[in-house]
């Protein structure tokens, strides 16, 4: 009773005191008394550069649970004054702050140098730590293709990605192929997707070439992308990366993000450049033997007296690459906004060949309502003219007359005067003395200037990202992205062109080519992170939809003999020979293509500990191409080693990841067409027969099941780093179309059938070594891939009942798939041979060919090696990349011609040596002429080829020589393909033909590669 009378005391006294408290007394014990309760503490973390970090861990210290930042770096927590936040992320160091009595509380993390880990961009453009990847995803800054630069900036990765094999035109602004652990589908694409801020991007090539016609290269659709606006690079190099893309994913996938506005003062950056071109490898041609007749367009004739002066390099112009690119970037923490306009203007080396692109870009990013909405509006406009752009074939290429011409009796320059005046037509007519029926071979100077394939390109894209955070953990991003690209080109063929290339009129030829392309992009994508006591859980749940329109319309023919020749106009053909979507020179003949693809798709990653991860995806597909919906799955699963056990002190970080997945390949566009309306549907398991306008109703989408395991390995605290992946894959479904019946009503029965399949390993070793005032940063990239068709087609026919079995077909020139070889076999005939080996000869002891077609190569590389190194010394910096394709075949058609026509080294050395032995006392001429036949195993090359690729050698002016007015200027000195350090075929084995499957590993009067020198500056403010 006693102590309970004195703690009622106790009470009133104290409730006495906290009334009789001074108006100050009460003001600090409220603090004191709101203390104890919690509040929610809100804020952004960012790296020192002042971009936002997803996924930080943010705990309260001694306390369970915690919270991680969102995808844009924002977080909210409950804690009360005197808590102790801990933000901890991968490869920075762990920071913590004291709550007071401030609500907001902004983190800049700081890189740990001993630790370093990146955060990369991977599907969807959803960021991860590399830690949490169970796949291999490599990634390249902005440097990779602005050091040197490119005209399309995709041939820059060339030896810098492993695994990664680009091939392109040497064109200016030409396509590139880019292929990512070989090739998988024989009639489909084998290209790489491009994925530009999470949307991919169509393709626009429109290189062709068919029997030996040559049409313009305009390029294709990432060519037209402005370098300077690119912030990173990603490679997903396997489907398991690439699974949340569907049907589209199969080949790999490259992911560009590209640069938007900062906070803070406004920047300004200011890059040009100007680089001269000259032809890199040239064929040998003779100029000691002259034509056998005076008007002969061969050089077997007899020797010239002092030999003549010609050379085909005479030809060639030098080139000229001009770009300029200014961006400006700027704002505040509620708005950033960025700006940049480029200019590319180019000479080719050949006469007439040109290349104009303008590009220009405004991105604005607006946050509302605290930070909980975010908008990023984003518009770009391209603007390219294309004149000329070199290809390969025989036709309209005036390589042709400039390799074959007979320089030792005759006199090229009297045709640089291409045309002379026809008084009897009124009209300039070809300068030309020669008739070459097989090849029509035109005067060089005339094809470039007188048959002229232009190309206007306009293309618009426009997207807008609305992301709106509902707590620091879930958020939904909402985007829509069109992109419309119209391409109007122009053939002019004028009078006196031969007539097989102008439609046989002496009027001229002419053409209108109308190209559209509309792709339409929307996704909705919710997240969700947040850390469970041990675990982590990111998740991401959406729903996208692709809408493509491709419309083709071409109109032209030969010029009516009645009207004006030269006179470019449709009006100017006469109506009976007008040519409306019926091309003869290889345009694809569909007027209108639409495909629509709505996808659902689920991606989750759960963390246990931040060292071990298990990554779930699933995707489904519901293609207007195709009759059913497709679902592709793929898991994977991370551990870091470095974090479970206690491993030697030289092991600074390892991880081991495996991952299985299923991705599709589409329907290629052509088989979404027949020829001939149908009277009924017949179909089998598999096997439908195609009408005139019915899509095929059982064929399924191509499906690739992809395997890989790797590891990452850091040594001596993060000084050598080591990334290995091993990958192997399955394609099935493979497509083929057959003729069908006649009676069917059909003129198509499309298959689903094969299987290819490709194994290999990819390897990145790099260092960071610092040799007192020099830094040395080495970097070596090996790859090499196992291709096997292991089956192509065997099915039933479902209108006779007979079995189709197909063991071999033919891509394209002389490569060709084969069950049991590889994609990309060369096979040719070869010789009559005897046991021992050697040649059987005729009576006149000429060599004779075999008609069974033998395998005498493939196009595709064994392995690829790059040796890439920079160089840092207080203020300079060198850079250069030597990269090598070791293995594979290449064809060459030009050899073969300049043997048949005597215009090689090899028919002069043969004339002048004696070193064909024959029955007759000199046979050289019957010799070239027999084995210039065919295509033989004299013109097969080795492939094999090592180059100093790049070289840069600049210097930083500090901008405190400018009294700080601007932040540096940097001057440098650049080069490509400067040296071939190793090669055996007499051309470059990159140049490529087309972008698509057919022709690879045949050149044919093939524009040369460049070798490129110049100089660049950059400017920053």
């Amino acid at each position: 009773m006693k102590k309970s009378l004195q703690l009622t005391c106790l009470l009133l006294y104290a409730s006495t005191g906290l009334y009789a408290a001074t108006p100050n007394d009460h003001f600090n014990r409220a603090v004191s008394f709101h203390a104890v309760y919690q509040d929610v503490i809100k804020g952004t973390v960012k790296d020192e550069t002042g971009a936002t970090l997803p996924g930080v861990t943010i705990t309260i210290k001694g306390a369970q649970g915690g919270t991680q930042t969102n995808t844009s770096g924002q977080y909210s927590i409950t804690a009360k004054t005197g808590d102790v936040l801990v933000f901890s992320f991968i490869g920075y160091l762990r920071k913590e702050v004291t709550v007071g009595t401030q609500s907001t509380i902004d983190i800049t993390l700081t890189p740990d140098s001993k630790n370093l880990e990146t955060v990369v961009v991977t599907a969807l453009g959803i960021k991860r730590s590399t830690k949490a990847l169970t796949y291999n995803v490599q990634t390249l800054n902005t440097n990779a293709v602005n050091d040197v630069k490119d005209p399309s900036f995709v041939n820059s990765l060339t030896g810098k990605v492993a695994g990664l094999t680009l091939t392109h035109s040497s064109a200016p602004g030409g396509s590139t192929k880019a292929v990512l652990r070989g090739n998988k589908s024989i009639t489909g694409n084998n290209n790489a997707l491009y994925v530009v801020d999470g949307v991919p991007l169509p393709s626009l090539s429109s290189s062709a070439l068919s029997d030996g016609f040559q049409l313009s290269d305009s390029g294709d659709g990432i060519s037209n992308l402005n370098p300077d606006d690119i912030e990173e690079i990603s490679v997903l190099s396997g489907a398991s990366a690439a699974a949340l893309y569907g049907g589209a994913a199969s080949n790999g996938v490259i992911l560009i993000t590209t640069k938007k506005g900062k906070a803070g003062k406004t920047s300004i950056n200011f890059n040009s450049s100007v680089t001269f071109d000259k032809p890199f490898i040239l064929p040998e041609v003779q100029n000691s033997y002259g034509a056998s007749a005076p008007e002969a367009f061969d050089g077997w004739g007899s020797k010239a007296n002092n030999g003549g002066s010609y050379n085909p390099k005479d030809f060639f112009n030098t080139g000229k690459t001009f770009t300029n690119a200014l961006s400006i970037s700027g704002g505040t923490e509620k708005n950033q906004t960025y700006f940049s306009a480029a200019a590319t203007n180019a000479d080719g080396i050949i006469p007439n060949n040109k290349l104009d692109r303008y590009n220009f870009s405004f991105r604005n990013t607006t946050s509302f309502f605290n930070d909980k909405l975010t908008l990023d509006a984003n518009v770009d406009y391209t603007y390219q003219n294309m004149l000329n752009m070199p290809g390969q074939g025989t036709y309209y290429n005036p390589l042709v007359g400039v390799y074959l011409f007979p320089g030792a009796s005759a006199d090229f320059n009297q045709y640089k005067n291409y045309e002379t005046f026809d008084p009897i037509r009124n009209i300039n007519v070809q300068n030309w003395a020669y008739s070459v029926n097989d090849l029509s071979v035109q005067n060089p100077y005339w094809v470039a200037n007188r048959n002229l394939f232009a190309n206007q390109r306009n293309r618009i894209l426009g997207s807008v990202t609305a992301k709106y955070n509902f707590t620091s953990y879930l958020n939904l991003q909402g985007r829509i992205k069109m992109d419309r690209t119209t391409d109007f080109g122009t053939n002019k063929i004028y009078a006196s062109t031969i007539a097989t290339l102008s439609g046989s009129s002496p009027n001229g030829f002419y053409r209108e080519i109308n190209d559209l392309n509309s792709q339409t992009y929307a996704d909705l994508l919710l997240n969700f992170n947040k850390t469970l006591g041990q675990f982590t859980l990111n998740t991401t749940l959406g729903t996208s939809i692709l809408n493509n329109k491709q419309r083709t319309t071409n109109i032209g023919g030969p010029l009516d003999i009645y009207k004006i020749p030269n006179f470019f106009s449709l009006y100017n053909i006469n109506p009976s020979t007008l040519q409306v979507n019926n091309p003869p020179f290889g345009f694809d003949p569909r007027p209108e293509y639409r495909e629509q693809n709505q996808a659902a798709f689920i991606t989750a990653t759960l963390g246990y500990h931040n060292y071990l991860f298990l990554d779930v995806t699933g995707r489904n597909d519901w293609n207007s191409s195709l009759p059913k919906s497709f679902f592709y799955p793929s898991v994977g699963l991370s551990a870091v080693l470095s974090e479970m056990f206690k491993l030697p002190e030289a092991i600074s970080f390892a991880k081991l990841r495996l991952s299985y997945a299923q991705v599709g390949n589409a329907i290629p566009p052509q088989y979404a067409y027949a020829a001939a309306p149908a009277t009924f549907p017949v179909s089998g398991a598999g096997i439908t027969l195609s009408s005139g306008k019915q899509l095929e109703s059982q064929l399924k989408p191509e499906k690739t099941k992809s395997f890989e395991i790797g590891a990452d390995l850091k040594f001596f605290k993060n000084k050598l780093n080591l990334t290995a992946t091993y990958y192997t894959t399955n394609t099935t479904n493979q497509f083929f179309r057959l003729p069908a019946a006649p009676s069917t009503g059909y003129s198509y029965v499309d298959f689903n059938a094969g299987k290819v399949k490709n194994q290999g390993l990819e390897t990145s070793l790099s260092s960071n070594v610092n040799l007192g005032e020099v830094i040395w940063t080495p970097a070596v990239n090996f790859s090499f891939n196992r291709n096997k068709v292991v089956e192509l087609l065997h099915k039933t026919d479902p209108t006779t009942g007979l079995p189709v079995n197909f063991t071999s077909l033919k891509l394209g020139g002389n490569t060709f798939i084969e069950e049991g070889g590889a994609y990309g076999d060369i096979k040719l005939n070869d010789y009559n041979r005897n046991a021992d080996g050697s040649i059987v000869l005729d009576k006149d002891g000429l060599p004779t060919f075999s008609n069974n077609l033998i395998t005498v190569g493939n196009v595709n590389p064994k392995y690829q090696l790059s040796f890439n190194n920079g160089f840092n010394y207080k203020n300079f910096k060198l850079s250069f990349l030597v990269d090598g394709r070791f293995g594979g075949q290449v064809v060459s058609n030009t050899e073969m011609k300049l043997d048949q026509y005597g215009m090689s080294q090899r028919t002069a050395d043969s004339r002048s040596n004696g070193t064909q032995k024959f029955n007759n006392a000199d046979n050289s001429q019957a010799y070239y002429n027999r084995i210039s036949s065919q295509l033989s195993p004299s013109y097969v090359y080795s492939a094999t080829n090592i180059r100093l690729r790049e070289l840069s050698l600049g210097y930083t002016i500090p901008g405190k020589a400018f009294n700080n007015k601007i932040q540096n200027i940097q001057l440098s000195v650049i080069g490509r393909n400067l040296w071939m350090i190793y090669n055996k075929a007499p051309f470059d084995p990159e140049v490529i033909t087309l972008t698509g499957n057919a022709f690879q590993g045949f050149e044919n009067f093939s524009s040369p590669s460049l070798r490129s020198f110049g100089f660049s500056l950059k400017v920053t403010l």
